[in-house]
């Protein structure tokens, strides 16, 4: 039976409204307080706020970035020279710790998850001669094996930060080069991790070894805007609308979907095979994945409209149910749509 979405009675808001970025939705799950902190990026800052199961208690927060000048010094917050703008944003669950990164144009910060206490701060080097992107940027952000975090760059490489289960002895670990453009998005799970690029290329490593093992050429559909993955298919949004899902282990399209009518902003699924996606022109679209990269059937669910909103995040709320969370441009709501 297809799904239906009615919107939550309850209210949730943060303090500042959402950019204009992809993938502009974070959720944090409490499984002891039964709490849960949705967080936005916003210019230069991240507004987040932990809401109860009922909805009654809200507890606002916020975080700027620091600005960084030269010789990695402490710089005036209103220096537009060395303002950090947030490009991204994710809470990042390891099984040693939780930690909030910021994604952004200058740098790679890290936080704990209340945004409180800033735990290290990566300067990006400047593009070097001869790269296709002009500006200096961080963007795509995913937690690996027990300890690892990756963060695409803006020249292609995927850096690899060792986390460890206290302290601020964070530090770049590895680095991963094989992207010729700028990266857009990752995705892992425990064999694989998938990223992309500014020309649609994508990339698949193997965990264990963080090695290059295949790889997914362009195809016509361009850019690829965000990405996400279950089992062992690849999802991946592209700014014309259209959805497509590659076998991770063959590196072979086995499903499209033309999604949207407009540049797809956000994609996520859920342990069900529940594929969410979101974009400008107003619609979260939802489909059911069955079967495998093998033998995949795709059924489309639902249709949502949020009228006069362009929708730049979509997060599942559990992994086995099909409530869903969803940021829009300009607005410092998340509506919680429940199923």
């Amino acid at each position: 039976m297809p799904l239906s979405y009615t919107k939550s009675s309850q209210l949730i808001s943060v303090k500042w409204s959402a950019s204009h970025f992809p993938n502009n939705l974070t959720v944090l799950r409490s499984a002891k307080s039964r709490m849960a902190t949705y967080g936005v990026s916003h210019k230069s800052g991240f507004a987040m706020v932990t809401v109860s199961e009922d909805g009654k208690k809200q507890i606002h927060g916020q975080v700027i970035t620091r600005a960084i000048g030269t010789n990695n010094t402490p710089a005036a917050d209103n220096d537009a020279r060395y303002i950090a703008h947030v490009v991204q944003a994710a809470f990042i669950s390891l099984p040693v710790r939780s930690i909030l990164v910021l994604a952004c144009t200058k740098s790679i910060q890290i936080y704990d998850p209340e945004g409180t206490a800033n735990l290290h701060i990566h300067m990006l080097d400047k593009t070097p001669p001869g790269r296709i992107e002009a500006s200096t940027y961080s963007r795509g952000i995913v937690g690996i094996s027990q300890n690892l975090l990756c963060v695409g760059i803006h020249n292609g490489d995927i850096l690899v930060f060792n986390i460890p289960p206290k302290g601020t002895n964070i530090f770049v670990k590895e680095t991963l080069s094989g992207h010729q453009c700028g990266i857009t998005g990752l995705v892992a799970n425990d064999e694989y991790l998938v990223s992309s690029d500014t020309s649609g290329m994508i990339l698949i490593w193997n965990v264990g070894t963080m090695s290059q093992i295949s790889n997914i050429q362009p195809t016509s559909t361009g850019g690829i805007t965000t990405l996400a993955m279950w089992k062992n298919c690849v999802i991946a949004g592209y700014a014309n609308g259209m959805i497509q899902i590659f076998d991770v282990e063959n590196a072979q399209i086995v499903g499209s979907i033309t999604a949207h009518s407009r540049c797809i902003n956000a994609i996520d699924c859920n342990d069900e095979g529940l594929v969410a996606s979101v974009s400008d022109d107003c619609y979260v679209r939802v489909w059911q994945l069955t079967g495998d990269a093998e033998d995949l059937q795709i059924n489309h669910e639902c249709n949502h409209q949020i009228e006069n909103s362009q929708l730049v995040g979509v997060k599942f709320l559990h992994s086995s149910q099909a409530d869903i969370a969803i940021s829009m441009y300009d607005s410092n709501e998340v509506i919680v749509l429940r199923a």
